[in-house]
C-alpha cells in the first residue's frame, strides 16, 4: 500500500502551464513494471480501496473484456421533469477485464510480496484519465491546450462503482462482452499494461488537437484495441472523440448481437447497499483528512495559459 503527500509527489513537466506543481497522484497512477517472467507482470501502482499496491498479473487468463461509458457532465431537468446531461459528448470510456477464477491478479502491499496476497482480485477496470496538481481537476480549458498529464490507470471495480456510482452518483453503462478469443483478450490486458508503463506521467492529455488527432479517455484504448487487432485503417478513424463509443465498436465489429449488458449501476446494488461500501466511504474520508489541505486552484500567469494554447497547436 502506497499514498502520496504533496511534498513527495514529482512535478508537472516543463510543458504544462502547473510546470513545478506537485502532481496530485492520491488516486491516479501509472503502472510501474517492476518483474516480467513468460507468464506474469509484477507491478506497481494498482489501485484497490482507496491504497495503491504491488500486483501479480498473470499474462494469460482473461475471461471478459466489457467496455463501459458514463457521462459525467452536470444533469439538466428538461421541462417535463426528467433529466438529462448538458453535455452529450461528455462521455468517459474504460475497459472492465473480468479474469478467470482460476487466474486471478494478486495483489500485495508495496515491497512485500512474500507475506502472501492481501487480495485476490479477477475483476478490475482500465481507465485513462487526466491528473493535474492539486487543485486542479479535468476541464475543459486543460483538456484543450494540454495542461494535463495522462494517465493509464488499473483499479478494482469496486472502487469504479465507489467513485462513480457512490460518490459521483453517475450511471455507468455497459458494452456486451467483445467478441474476440481468449488470447486476443490476454494480448489487449499485456498492451494495456505496457503502455501503461511506457506512458508514465510524461505526456499531455489533449482532449481534441487540430487538426484531427487526439490523447482522451476514448482514443487511447481504441489505438491499443486497434492495433492488437490490426484493424484495417479505414475502421480505426473515428476513435478521436467520446462522442458515440457504442458506435466506435459497431464499426470495428465488437458490439456483439443483443442489448447492453445490465448497468454496473445495477450489477453493485447488493454491494453499493452493504457494510463493505460504506466501509470503503469512510476509508475516503479518513484518507481526504490527511491530504494536503491547501486545494486552492494554482494561480498561473495568463502568458503561460497562452504559451499552452500555441503549443497545442503547433506542437
Amino acid at each position: 500500500m502506497s499514498s502520496v503527500e504533496k511534498t513527495s509527489a514529482p512535478a508537472m513537466p516543463e510543458w504544462s502551464a502547473y510546470a513545478g506543481e506537485a502532481f496530485n497522484l492520491s488516486e491516479r497512477r501509472p503502472l510501474s513494471i517492476v518483474e516480467e517472467t513468460d507468464d506474469r507482470f509484477v507491478v506497481e501502482g494498482f489501485y484497490h480501496r482507496a491504497e495503491f499496491w504491488q500486483a501479480v498479473i498473470p499474462k494469460r487468463g482473461v475471461a471478459q473484456i466489457i467496455g463501459q461509458r458514463f457521462n459525467f457532465s452536470k444533469p439538466r431537468r428538461r421541462e417535463d421533469g426528467s433529466t438529462t446531461h448538458a453535455l452529450f459528448f461528455a462521455n468517459h470510456v474504460q475497459a472492465r477485464i473480468r479474469m478467470r477464477p482460476d487466474r486471478p491478479i494478486t495483489i500485495h502491499p508495496v515491497g512485500q510480496p512474500s507475506s502472501g496476497p492481501a487480495h485476490q482480485i479477477d475483476d478490475f477496470c482500465y481507465s485513462v484519465e487526466a491528473v493535474g496538481p492539486f487543485g486542479r481537476k479535468w476541464n475543459t480549458w486543460d483538456a484543450l491546450v494540454g495542461n494535463l498529464a495522462i494517465v493509464h490507470r488499473f483499479l478494482s471495480t469496486h472502487d469504479v462503482a465507489f467513485e462513480r456510482i457512490m460518490r459521483e452518483r453517475m450511471t455507468v453503462l455497459q458494452s456486451p462482452p467483445l467478441p474476440v478469443d481468449g488470447e486476443t483478450l490476454d494480448k489487449m490486458l499485456e498492451a494495456a499494461i505496457r503502455e501503461s508503463h511506457r506512458a508514465g506521467l510524461a505526456h499531455p492529455y489533449f482532449m481534441f488537437r487540430l487538426p484531427l488527432s487526439a490523447t482522451n479517455c476514448t482514443s487511447e484504448p481504441l489505438r491499443l484495441l486497434d492495433e492488437v487487432l490490426r484493424m484495417p485503417r479505414r475502421r480505426r478513424f473515428l476513435r478521436r472523440l467520446p462522442l458515440h463509443p457504442r458506435g466506435y465498436l459497431k464499426l470495428r465489429g465488437l458490439w456483439a448481437s443483443g442489448q447492453e449488458l445490465p448497468t454496473l449501476n445495477e450489477q453493485f446494488a447488493e454491494w453499493l447497499a452493504g457494510e463493505e461500501a460504506k466501509e470503503r466511504r469512510e476509508i475516503h474520508v479518513r484518507k481526504k483528512r490527511v491530504l494536503p489541505r491547501e486545494h486552492a486552484v494554482p494561480r498561473v500567469p495568463l502568458r503561460k495559459h497562452f504559451a499552452s494554447l500555441v503549443r497545442a497547436v503547433l506542437r
